[in-house]
């Protein structure tokens, strides 16, 4: 029933450009064939009919619609060939270019997939399905290199070797579940001749206390037909279902309507009734009820349309009361292509699948969000979308999981791995589960030592998020802290200890679309200990400050600010080369600009002293510095020290010493008092 309600509008067109090609009458008895959907029938005619042609042109119209059947029957490769024999052949309907495109692109052999599109925009002068199909190749590449947090998996204890789809959760807990299936119903279902399988009817099935599926089931004769039945949608308290039927008559296919079944609950169908909505003449069908139970979507090709199907909605006053005349959803939601199997969320938002908007092959599941009297259009990408036909999909009540249909083969994600996640397929159509992990961040923190790098235990942590949040946590004894963080926050945090600076930090979980735990060590500064600002770098023999040293001293100006109480010193060293005196001149020189900028950044003068040592006072390694493995800690770098310094030759000893030089040359600063008070003017 899936491909049926695709395929109808495409017949038309297919058997009318043929009419051009001269045929043999076994052509044309299985063009008859053909035109009323027996497939199977008609591909056995246009094999006996190919046999007997000695026609090429004859034999090329041949191969194209042997290729069509196979696309209709979701037999891809078996479409590939035929169609590339009809191109061979010179078929001359570009159509032949698009479709083997479609069949590439079905199977993800993309990048043949983009030439046969090229090739058949060129034949078309532009057609819109040739721009389409060309964005369609481009976009699919990267989604599957990028897929999205979904997870899915084969819901293998409903699905058979036939077609599953169309699911529908038929109570409000979701563990019970009613989709169409073309499985076989002992002495009730039969062939359809246009598919090869049997017709479809609706199966139920439940889910235990344990979570384990049982009770596979079709549901009663009042429901099931001996023609195709599915694609059910339940109203809000889950006693009515919506519902398709179509009607054959001696196999000839002769449309499909919407139903309403009844039940009590718990029950099984006492009632289903025909849903008046378009003339007997016209096709609709899928149909998916709104949580009020007062608008009705559904897919239809009626007149007024765009193309393919349409999805169309009508509405009513009242439940119980006959819906209005249907009307069509408008340009932004429905194409020249298929739009298919809509599906209203309780919140508004509509899903439904299209042939057409770009997507990654065959039918793509779509969503539509609300805006103004308008809707804005994303594809669902992949995994949830495939390059085979992904449909029908369903949310559980209150949840960002649920089910869908597709006709996809096998599906490999990405997992960082050489060898991806793979999940196959069971049957020809099958349901997938869907669910979207919920998004966790996390802020680890360990506490420590700046000199030492030893950890601080008990220390406070003050933690505050931009939407208001706020919290105090003591570090452990092996002074970490963790926090749990909420999405799209943007969190600082200040971190107190006794006889140290304050520290500070900041995360943020903004347009984050994978979980993260961040991980940061806070190094705190031991009050009276100099503490060396890093990168601070001058020309030989100079005092003006560089740019990177600027941008390093723009964190003194943060510490600063963080502990308005502090006094501090800034210290500048030279190195041993040179007299002391101009050494002595040059550091406080330097010492000085540093004072200056941070006055500049609004620092109160009061609270800075500039003071110059020269080379007086050589620097003691420290254990951070002695990881470098040239000095132990705890070595005083001092002019005897550093001359007596040697290497295995000139070079590496000229390298040796211009390292302690290095280490010498430093500016620092150190905490005087943490008695200041601010002037409040």
């Amino acid at each position: 029933m899936k491909r049926l309600l695709i395929v109808l509008f495409s017949l038309v067109a297919m058997i009318g450009y043929s009419q051009e090609i001269p045929k043999s009458k076994k052509t044309l008895k299985a063009d008859e064939a053909f035109s009323f959907n027996e497939l199977t029938r008609a591909l056995e005619l246009y094999k006996s009919a190919f046999q007997d042609s000695d026609s090429k042109l004859e034999k090329a119209y041949i191969n194209f619609q042997e290729g069509e059947i196979h696309r209709l029957t979701l037999d891809y490769k078996k479409a590939i060939t035929k169609y590339k024999a009809a191109i061979q052949k010179n078929y001359p309907d570009p159509k032949a270019n698009l479709y083997l495109a479609t069949m590439l692109q079905a199977i993800m052999i993309y990048d043949e997939a983009l030439a046969q599109y090229r090739i058949y925009n060129e034949k078309s002068h532009g057609d819109s399905l040739a721009r389409m199909g060309i964005r369609s190749c481009e976009a699919s590449v990267e989604w599957m290199k990028n897929p999205t947090r979904y997870q899915i998996t084969n819901l293998k204890e409903v699905n058979s070797k036939g077609s599953d789809f169309a699911p529908a959760y038929a109570n409000s807990l979701g563990t019970e579940v009613m989709f169409s299936s073309s499985r076989e119903i002992d002495g009730f279902t039969k062939i359809n001749k246009a598919t090869g399988q049997f017709y479809t009817s609706i199966f139920e099935i439940y889910q235990n206390r344990a979570g384990e599926w049982e009770e596979l089931k079709p549901l009663n004769d009042t429901i099931n037909t001996r023609s195709d039945n599915g694609s059910p949608s339940f109203t809000a308290d889950y006693n009515s279902m919506f519902f398709t039927r179509c009607k054959s008559v001696k196999d000839v296919f002769l449309g499909c309507q919407i139903y309403e079944g009844k039940r009590r609950l718990d029950e099984h169908f006492f009632a289903a009734t025909y849903v008046p909505l378009v003339a007997d003449s016209l096709s609709v069908g899928q149909p998916s009820i709104s949580a009020d139970g007062l608008t009705l979507y559904f897919a239809s090709d009626m007149p007024g349309g765009y193309g393919g199907r349409d999805i169309w909605m009508a509405t009513r006053e009242g439940v119980g009361s006959m819906f209005g005349k249907p009307i069509h959803m408008g340009p932004i939601i429905n194409t020249v292509g298929n739009e298919l199997y809509p599906y209203i969320h309780t919140d508004g938002t509509l899903y439904f699948s299209s042939d057409y908007h770009p997507g990654m092959g065959g039918l793509d599941v779509f969503r539509a969000l609300p805006k103004g009297e308008s809707w804005v259009i994303f594809n669902m990408k992949f995994p949830i979308n495939s390059s085979a036909d992904d449909f029908g999909i369903v949310f559980k009540k209150g949840k960002e999981e649920g089910l869908f249909s597709s006709s996809r083969k096998t599906t490999e994600i990405p997992n960082g791995t050489e060898k991806p996640f793979e999940i196959k397929a069971k049957g020809r159509d099958d349901i997938y589960t869907f669910v979207l992990p919920v998004l966790e961040f996390s802020l680890t923190g360990t506490v420590v030592d700046g000199t030492s790098k030893k950890t601080l235990p008990n220390a406070i942590v003050q933690i505050f998020g931009d939407d208001g949040s706020e919290i105090t946590i003591q570090t452990s004894e092996e002074g970490r802290f963790k926090y749990t963080l909420k999405k799209d926050v943007e969190y600082i945090y200040l971190v107190k200890k006794e006889g140290y600076l304050f520290g500070k930090g900041k995360v943020s979980t903004m347009d984050l679309d994978k979980s993260e735990h961040f991980k940061q060590q806070i190094a705190l500064s031991e009050l009276g200990q100099p503490i060396e600002i890093a990168n601070t770098f001058y020309e030989f023999g100079k005092w003006t400050l560089t740019e990177g040293t600027k941008k390093e001293l723009e964190k003194l100006v943060d510490i600063l600010n963080e502990n308005p109480n502090i006094t501090i010193e800034l210290a500048s060293h030279t190195d041993m080369i040179g007299d002391e005196a101009s050494n002595q001149i040059l550091s406080q020189k330097r010492a000085q600009s540093v004072v200056d900028f941070l006055i500049e950044k609004g620092i109160d003068a009061e609270r800075l002293t500039a003071k110059g040592y020269g080379k007086s006072k050589p620097q003691t390694v420290s254990a951070v510095q002695a990881t470098n493995g040239f000095f132990k800690e705890g070595t005083v770098l001092t002019p005897e020290f550093v001359e007596s310094l040697t290497a295995e030759d000139e070079v590496k000893t000229a390298a040796l010493k211009e390292e302690a030089n290095k280490i010498n040359r430093r500016t620092e600063f150190k905490v005087l008092s943490t008695r200041y008070i601010p002037n409040i003017e």
